[in-house]
């Protein structure tokens, strides 16, 4: 028998669920608001924390609107819909600050508003779809909230306008799949810019270059496919261009990205980014920099525009041919591009130099614990950190902090509108002694 309870949401925390308390349990409850009185089911029951399914609101919070989603909550892809774009930026930046406690507990460093997104939906320019079958036909759509089950869409509010035109363009010819490719994902990027996107596709079945050929012929909006199948088969072009912001405004830089490589979803926030990392860099033209996780060059080619000399490290080969390519095409002779892992990048520019004045990184979700020792050896002045899982780039800063780094400011840039996620840059200096400063608050 199901067991309901009534409780109080007291704030949101980290992964966008509602928390309260009952009988000196915690209780966690998705889709729920601050200020919120509602009934919850228990559906987990763990030694310190109890995890609830929302049931009835029995009493709204004055922070609840209406979410523009008519497939939110049973969604996995977006938390915090029922909030304001306001009160999420309010969340976002009380669950870093929480993130952020263990070091806050050692000295104190800047943590500045959060720089909000131009538009908080219909950003996205990059989207994985799940594809699964109904009886008579095939769906598309993303897993549902804590399942792997198919909740079906045939647009997005938070894909931009030409990501939701390619997935409508797309539908129109998924009939004739059938009995030749039993489709499992579809990736969608997009170029603004070129108004025109691609499709990677995965699925069982033997690839025919022949759909794929009347897929992109037959569209306006598709350039290139890609079918990833019991073989690889490609039409069309599965390149992207881009145009990032410069270090002037008569210095833009010419982006081409491969579909197999990654580049941020939001280009709005992306400007964004690199104009702080290019700002906190504070280049003259005399550094030696370093950039790990380089990409396709996204910060390292704006950098470059102002660095003596730049390395950019990362192990996709695909995206380090496309960094190339992109230095090349913007006349920036002074990059130089290796396709390894982050420790072996380290090492080479070891090398060849005994220190450089700036290391930038931008790694994945797991973060750069690994390669923190090896950053060190290179002792450079200032490290610009770029994190998208807070709770990884703080356990990171805690041991750059034993290395002998000091955080100095953090500069959140909310990227994911909609989401609980967060983009982090955090500023940190080379210390005295391994021991952290105290910046002014």
């Amino acid at each position: 028998m199901k067991k309901l309870i009534t409780l109080d949401i007291e704030k949101i925390v980290y992964g966008g669920h509602g928390m309260g308390h009952t009988e000196g349990k915690v209780v966690f409850v998705p889709f729920t608001a601050p200020g919120d009185r509602v009934t919850t089911d228990i559906v987990k029951a763990k030694k310190n924390y109890l995890q609830g399914c929302l049931q009835t609101i029995q009493k709204p919070s004055p922070a609840r609107v209406l979410p523009f989603c008519k497939v939110f909550g049973r969604c996995g892809g977006c938390q915090l819909q029922h909030l304001s774009y306001v009160d999420q930026i309010s969340v976002k930046e009380k669950n870093l600050r929480e993130s952020l406690h263990p070091l806050l507990k050692k000295g104190h460093f800047e943590v500045l508003p959060t720089i909000s997104s131009p538009q908080d939906r219909a950003y996205r320019t990059r989207a994985q779809l799940k594809a699964g079958q109904t009886k008579d036909k095939t769906v598309l759509g993303f897993y549902g909230f804590k399942s792997h089950q198919i909740v079906a869409i045939d647009q997005c509010p938070l894909l931009h306008p030409l990501a939701n035109k390619v997935l409508q363009e797309f539908y129109l010819r998924l009939e004739r799949w059938k009995g030749k490719i039993l489709l499992r994902s579809m990736d969608i990027l997009v170029s603004p810019e070129e108004d025109r996107g691609v499709v990677r596709l995965t699925g069982i079945g033997t690839g025919n270059l022949k759909i794929l050929e009347e897929l992109v012929q037959g569209t306006l909006t598709i350039k290139g496919a890609h079918l990833q199948t019991t073989n690889r088969t490609s039409w069309g072009d599965l390149n992207l261009r881009s145009c990032l912001p410069g270090w002037s405004s008569k210095e833009s830089v010419e982006m081409v990205i491969h579909a197999d490589s990654f580049f941020q979803v939001n280009p709005y926030q992306n400007e964004n980014l690199i104009k702080k990392v290019r700002e906190w860099a504070e280049l003259t033209g005399k550094e030696k920099v370093l950039d790990l996780f380089c990409g396709a060059g996204n910060l390292t080619l704006p950098l470059a525009q102002r660095a003596q000399r730049i390395w950019g490290v990362d192990a996709d080969k695909t995206a380090i041919a496309a960094a190339k390519e992109n230095a090349r095409r913007n006349r920036l002779k002074n990059c130089v591009f290796w396709a390894a892992s982050a420790d072996v990048g380290v090492s080479q520019v070891l090398e060849e130099t005994e220190n450089v004045d700036l290391v930038v990184l931008d790694p994945p979700r797991t973060g750069a614990l690994k390669v923190l020792e090896k950053i060190v050896e290179l002792h450079p002045a200032k490290i610009l950190y770029v994190s998208c899982e807070p709770p990884t780039l703080v356990r990171d800063l805690v041991r750059l902090g034993e290395l002998g780094y000091n955080v100095t400011r953090i500069q959140p840039v909310d990227m994911f509108p909609q989401t609980y996620h967060l983009e982090v840059i955090a500023e940190v200096m080379e210390g005295t002694n391994g021991k952290w400063s105290k910046a002014a608050h």
